[in-house]
C-alpha cells in the first residue's frame, strides 16, 4: 500500500481504545517464550502477535496510535500501554501458546498486569527463541531507510538528534506485535532493566525507546 492509501487511515480520528479493542479481536498469538534475567529468579513471558498491516499501521503510526499518546506526554502513554495490556490480555491468556507455557496463568496475567509490560514492533535479533520462526523480527535499522528522511512530522520527532530519533521518525509498515511482560519473581517483585526505565520519557522525546 503506498503513501495515498495509507494516510487516511493514519490521520482517521478513531480513538486509542477502539484501536485496542480492534486490535484485540483480531490478534493471532504466533508464540510464547519465557525470558529469564540470569542469575535471578526474574522472568517474563514475551508472546509475537500477527495483527496485520492496516491494524499494525494504525496501533504504531497513526495520529491516536500507541506512539502518538506517549508523544502527548509520558504520563499519556503510560495510561495508553496499561489500556492496551488490559485489553489484549483476556485472548492471550485464552491462546493455546499461554496454555502450553511453563509459567501458570496467574504469573502469565500478573505479569502483564504490572506497570512495565509493554508492546512493540518485532525487533530482528531480540528473539527469545532463535529457533522460533514465529519469533522473527520485521523490523531492523537496515530496513528503516535513510535516517535522515522523516517519515513522521510532528515538531518534535523528525527535528531530534541521536540514533533513537531516526528510528523514531519512521513509519514501519509491518505486521506483528512483541507483548512483553514485566520482570516477577516467585513473590511477583518487578524488576525494571536500567535501559528500560526512561522508556515513556524516551519515545516521548525521540518516537522510539
Amino acid at each position: 500500500m503506498d503513501a495515498q492509501e495509507r494516510l487516511p487511515k493514519l490521520k482517521d480520528s478513531i480513538s486509542f481504545e477502539d484501536i485496542a479493542i480492534t486490535i484485540a479481536k483480531n490478534l493471532a498469538v504466533l508464540c510464547c517464550h519465557t525470558n529469564r534475567i540470569e542469575g535471578t529468579d526474574f522472568q517474563r513471558p514475551v508472546y509475537t502477535v500477527e495483527i496485520g498491516r492496516t491494524l499494525f499501521d494504525q496501533f504504531f503510526n497513526s495520529a491516536t496510535g500507541y506512539r502518538a499518546q506517549y508523544f502527548r506526554s509520558p504520563w499519556a502513554g503510560l495510561q495508553a500501554n496499561a489500556l492496551f495490556m488490559k485489553t489484549i490480555l483476556p485472548p492471550i491468556l485464552e491462546s493455546a501458546p499461554s496454555t502450553a507455557s511453563v509459567l501458570s496463568v496467574d504469573f502469565i496475567r500478573e505479569s502483564l498486569s504490572t506497570l512495565s509490560a509493554k508492546a512493540w514492533l518485532t525487533e530482528h535479533g531480540k528473539e527469545i527463541d532463535l529457533e522460533c520462526p514465529s519469533c522473527k523480527g520485521e523490523w531492523s535499522s537496515g530496513l528503516s531507510g535513510h535516517s535522515q528522511i522523516a517519515e513522521i512530522i510532528n515538531g518534535r520527532w523528525e527535528i531530534a538528534s541521536g540514533q533513537k530519533a531516526e528510528w523514531g521518525r519512521k513509519a514501519p509498515y509491518l505486521t506483528k506485535l512483541r507483548i512483553m511482560g514485566a520482570f516477577l519473581d516467585s513473590r511477583y517483585n518487578e524488576f525494571v532493566p536500567f535501559d528500560k526505565r526512561f522508556r515513556a520519557n524516551d519515545i516521548y522525546q525521540f518516537g522510539y525507546s
